[in-house]
């Protein structure tokens, strides 16, 4: 299975083998360049937008009409919701965790608890906006491609 996403509220699983599209979440999110991924079992997809606050959410392939969970980024002080552009979001191999990267001028890539949606991890020593991120294959190293490079 091949997952893309982008501007144009569409996300579309392709089956490669048949050469067609096999199932599509259609107007529900918009997708910001590496910001769409699947689990290793292929039954969950996650996704990260943010024109339209979409924020980071987790879809369950066997029933695609509403996401499952939505992560929170956090709260401004007055206790609005901070929606920033998700950019980027991988899920992390051998655990339940998410990495997302994001459009925030404060904490701009974190991990959240795949099933919980909870904050494990804020990373403070990325700079600026976070546009991409990788995972090793063995979850153990993730790298983050921020404003500084």
């Amino acid at each position: 299975m091949l997952v893309s996403g982008g501007w144009d509220r569409q996300v579309r699983f392709w089956d490669v083998r048949a050469n067609s599209l096999s199932q599509s979440i259609g107007g529900k999110t918009s997708i910001c360049g590496d910001a769409v991924d699947m689990s290793h079992c292929n039954n969950y997809c996650v996704t990260g937008g943010g024109t339209l606050g979409e924020g980071v959410q987790v879809w369950d392939m066997r029933a695609l009409e509403t996401p499952v969970i939505k992560y929170s980024w956090g709260t401004h002080a007055n206790g609005d919701e901070l929606n920033p552009i998700v950019n980027c979001v991988r899920f992390v191999p051998r655990q339940d965790t998410v990495l997302a990267g994001a459009s925030d001028e404060g904490v701009s890539a974190k991990c959240f608890n795949f099933k919980s949606g909870e904050t494990l991890h804020e990373f403070a020593n990325v700079a600026g906006n976070c546009f991409s991120l990788d995972v090793a294959q063995d979850g153990k190293i993730a790298c983050f491609g921020d404003a500084d490079g």
